[in-house]
């Protein structure tokens, strides 16, 4: 199965936004989803403090900073051609 996980933290309207793609995306895509807050882990928070949101696709980054639904459509394409 797909797995996204997506570094955040609170008070951050691109990570808000990537949320709700990733929301919206669900109606169309099965995955599961970790939201981790980099704000929990010192390395994180140091390694992405200026470029969050993140997204990892099963463990490999695929994307930063804007993340929406028809991004998330071209990673999940991306994979389907790899996986082919």
């Amino acid at each position: 199965m797909l797995k996204f996980t997506l570094y955040s933290k609170p008070n951050c309207p691109l990570c808000d936004k990537a949320k709700a793609a990733l929301h919206e995306f669900r109606r169309e895509c099965v995955f599961d989803l970790d939201v981790v807050d980099i704000e929990s882990d010192v390395q994180l928070f140091e390694k992405y403090k200026h470029d969050i949101p993140v997204l990892l696709t099963n463990g490999a980054e695929a994307a930063r900073h804007f993340i929406g639904v028809e991004k998330l459509r071209v990673l999940v394409r991306r994979l389907s051609d790899i996986r082919a």
